[in-house]
Formats: structure tokens, sequence, C-alpha cells
């Protein structure tokens, strides 16, 4: 019997038509204020939780055979380094009109649902693109993604986008719409907010950065490298992207501060710690994070009622309209809010041995 596919929909030659569901994994997170767990919904609401690696083991995740959690590999860009591949996909953000209560993502487009955000029209001429890549490891001397080697650090965000872009047409600095990609994939396949409680703690030695690759021996793509997820230390790994909270924060361009609340930009000639974005709202928060508000594919912080180590984003996220750039994740110094989701602001001719950068490609 021959076969077409059509808008979803398998055509057999013969005359019938068979509906083709495309699936939807999700969770809800309405009460994310009182607790860090979510409800798996859709496809996935039968499914266990993922069983990262502990002391760089194995492990496994009912995601690991799902695009695009398993089109997330490694891979080698002959100007960006080492690099993790993110494959597109559709988003749906669900809201009550005033904060976020879930989430659900799939490989084929739905009713409501938007590309998702680091691989939308950027305005840059490309279009929607197919697949993005990120550094698998803080960035070093040569701006690269190398294995074994310091992350640079004590340079500016501006500079640091500078860096990242001297390597070629198509390299730029980490941005926020590629950060918040990476949560939404996250938070599906865990169903929890507590990044460091299920994965690993992270940060580091409490005192100076140490050389990057430290989980280039792990089993598995996601896990620690610690003798248990309580432990702190470098060697967190979440589908091959290294330190993602740990060693040193991470420079996030393509959004900055003023007094009129967030604004963000996802065209990467436009990126600027004062102008050229859009304003997605005003961020209510300086602590640990109870619940987000939506704008568009973004999500910012609108309620700290109610978040703590162990609710709400168990991360903090903190606003000041006198200094417009971000840095997120974690560094080596040690702290229960420097998760996954945890932001914080600084000036724009900040510099400091805690914070580096991280390298995307946009092809």
């Amino acid at each position: 019997m021959s076969i077409l596919k059509l808008n979803n929909k398998i055509i057999t030659l013969g005359g019938s038509v068979v509906n083709h569901v495309i699936p939807v994994y999700g969770v809800d997170f309405t009460n994310m204020a009182t607790t860090s767990k979510c409800t798996r919904t859709d496809a996935a609401a039968n499914f266990a939780d993922p069983q990262p690696a502990v002391a760089g083991g194995t492990g496994s995740s009912p995601f690991d055979n799902i695009m695009p959690w398993c089109g997330m590999v490694r891979s080698t860009d002959p100007n960006a380094g080492e690099v993790v591949a993110i494959p597109k996909f559709y988003f749906k953000w669900e809201t009550d009109g005033t904060k976020a209560t879930g989430l659900k993502i799939s490989m084929g487009k739905q009713p409501g649902f938007k590309t998702s955000p680091a691989h939308m029209d950027r305005g840059d001429g490309k279009g929607e693109r197919d697949v993005i890549y990120v550094g698998r490891y803080h960035s070093c001397s040569t701006n690269k993604s190398t294995t074994g080697q310091m992350p640079k650090t004590k340079i500016t965000r501006s500079n640091a986008c500078t860096a990242a872009h001297s390597l070629g047409s198509n390299v730029w600095q980490f941005d926020f719409a590629t950060r918040v990609t990476i949560w939404m994939l996250y938070l599906v396949e865990f169903a929890d907010w507590n990044s460091q409680a299920k994965i690993g703690y992270g940060c580091g030695n409490d005192s100076s950065a140490e050389n990057v690759g430290a989980s280039d021996s792990m089993q598995y793509h996601t896990g620690t490298m610690q003798a248990n997820r309580t432990t702190y230390g470098v060697g967190v790994q979440y589908r091959y992207i290294e330190g993602l909270w740990d060693n040193v924060y991470d420079w996030m361009d393509g959004c900055y501060y003023s007094t009129n609340g967030m604004s963000v930009s996802l065209n990467p000639n436009n990126f600027s710690d004062t102008e050229n974005g859009t304003i997605i709202g005003m961020p209510v928060a300086n602590g640990y994070i109870a619940t987000f508000a939506i704008s568009d594919w973004a999500i910012y912080p609108n309620s700290t009622t109610g978040g703590s180590p162990s609710t709400g984003s168990c991360d903090s996220w903190n606003y000041d309209s006198s200094n417009p750039c971000l840095r997120c994740g974690g560094c080596y110094y040690r702290g229960e809010d420097h998760g996954l989701f945890y932001v914080v602001y600084v000036g724009v001719s900040y510099a400091s041995s805690y914070v580096g950068f991280r390298n995307i490609v946009l092809p």
C-alpha cells in the first residue's frame, strides 16, 4: 500500500484518510507557589521521572528516544568549538491570565503553538532555524568552547559579545531566547523546577574557577560528577551542556533592564546593553521566585510570595532598573538559589572572575 503524509494526516492511495496525531508532552505547574513539582500531562502523563547520573555514571530518561531531546547531541563547530545541537520544536505556555500555569512541547505545529524561542524568525534574514548550537563549555581564552581550559572571565557583557562574534559571522554570545529554550526542555523533561535537587547542586569549590571539561568522562548526557546530588562541585551537565549552573556565570545577551522593565531582542545584530529591545514587562522580583508572567515566548517573574529553596522556581531572580546587564546560572560560590533559573543584574562595565560567557551558533 502506498502512503502519503499531508498536513499531519496519513492518506492511503486507496482513498482512506487516517488521522496522524503528533504527540504533545506537557507539564502543569498551577501550584508552583507551594511546590516545585509539576504534574505531567498529555503524552507524558504516565512517564517516570528521569534518573540522571551520579558520580559520572549511567542514567536514563523516558525522553531519551523522543525529539527534540534525543536530538541534543554533541558536535564540533570549526569556529566555535565543542557544541551541542538543539533542534527546533513548538511550544505553548499556559496561563490563568496573570501567571504561567503550564507548558506544552511538540515536534509538530499545533493550534496555538509557537516556534521555540531560539529557532523562531529572529529578523536577521535567516527565517526560522531547524537547529541551533550552544557551547558545550564556558568559552575559554581563545573564545572557543574547548575542554581542559579555564573559562575566560573578567570581561564585560559587551566585550564578551564582541569576542564570541569574532569567531565567525554565525557565532554569537549566549542569549535569553536560548536560555528560555533550554528552560522549556528541562522543565517538560524533569517536571520539577528544582534543577539542583534533580540533577546536582553544581556551583563549585567556593573559592575560584576551574578548568572546563569536568563532565567529560560522564557515561550519560545528564547528571553530576559528584558523589551525590547534594554535593557542590563542577561537572554538572544537562543534555551534554556543561556548567549551566556551575563554575562561572554565563553572560546572557539579547535582554536588558531599564526603568521600563525588561526588554528582549531576538536579532543578534541588535544585541545591546541598553537599546534595540522590546519591553516584555516589569519583573517583580528580588529573591526566590514563586510565579512567572508570560509575554509571547518569554517568561519573567511576577511574584516572590511563597518562593523558597523548595517551592516555585527554587532560584532567585533580581531586578534593578539602573543595572541593565544580566547573567545567569551559578558560579563557584555555593547557593541553593543558584540553579538553572537563577538570573541577576549588574552594570555595563561589570567584569568579574566569576562571570564568563558561552557561544551560540545560529546557522
